[in-house]
């Protein structure tokens, strides 16, 4: 397939100023609607985040950014393109060409030294977003692999479906990983409330096996249920 831009448009795009990530997710927006020959789609941010790499907690505020310089139009759900560039609204002009007060340029000088440890730097929270979103991007492809071993691979749009009722069912981020593995270590092919009271003797791998899955491909599921449960507690456990 392809996309199809017009070339007065594709011009328009080469003068507007976007940052990374409004590029990043505009062109996702571009692959799911103007791709499919559609020209507005519901697009979920958990797959918007994994087209683009970009953690999801930061694809609501990239949307909303372009939603409000009228790039994006939102109707209901559904995410489309403004094709009138003549409304497409500028960045404001926040940079001044006066003088910086000399208070300024002293703190500045000294701006390399490094924060106290107790404050957390953005460079940091952003390794903690992104090794959330590595966390959740395997975990669905763990889901994936299993709908595949049990020959019930899913299709896109099967996928849009099953993303949209896991975002339906929390926007935890630990505990929709946590769901995932759930479904995993069960060999269910949908998404379903958390169960609270689970054991390791009721992890249910052992039904991989039923389905001709050997025992390092149902250890492996175990381990990673395991693993986001283990996520799931202590997050809770930090909440108390």
């Amino acid at each position: 397939g392809h996309i199809d831009i017009a070339n007065e448009i594709a011009e328009a795009l080469m003068k507007i100023e976007l940052n990374g990530y409004q590029n990043r997710v505009l062109w996702a927006i571009f692959r799911k609607t103007y791709g499919w020959h559609k020209k507005g789609d519901w697009i979920a941010n958990t797959q918007i985040a994994e087209m683009t790499g970009i953690a999801e907690s930061h694809i609501s505020r990239t949307i909303k950014s372009l939603i409000q310089r009228n790039i994006v139009t939102k109707n209901g759900k559904k995410l489309s393109f403004q094709k009138d560039y003549d409304k497409w609204k500028k960045l404001p002009e926040l940079v001044s060409n006066e003088k910086l007060p000399n208070m300024v340029s002293k703190v500045t000088k000294y701006g390399k030294k490094k924060l106290p440890n107790m404050v957390d730097t953005k460079e940091t929270k952003e390794t903690i977003t992104k090794e959330k979103c590595n966390i959740f991007k395997k975990a669905w492809k763990d889901f994936k692999d299993m709908r595949k071993k049990i020959r019930k691979p899913m299709t896109d749009r099967a996928e849009e479906l099953l993303i949209k009722k896991l975002e339906d069912l929390s926007n935890n981020e630990e505990e929709q990983i946590a769901i995932l593995n759930q479904s995993i270590m069960n060999s269910w092919l949908g998404v379903f409330p958390l169960k609270t009271n689970i054991k390791d003797d009721e992890f249910g791998y052992q039904k991989y096996k039923s389905k001709k899955i050997t025992k390092a491909e149902s250890e492996k599921y175990k381990d990673t249920a395991r693993t986001g449960i283990k996520i799931l507690t202590e997050g809770k456990e930090m909440i108390k």
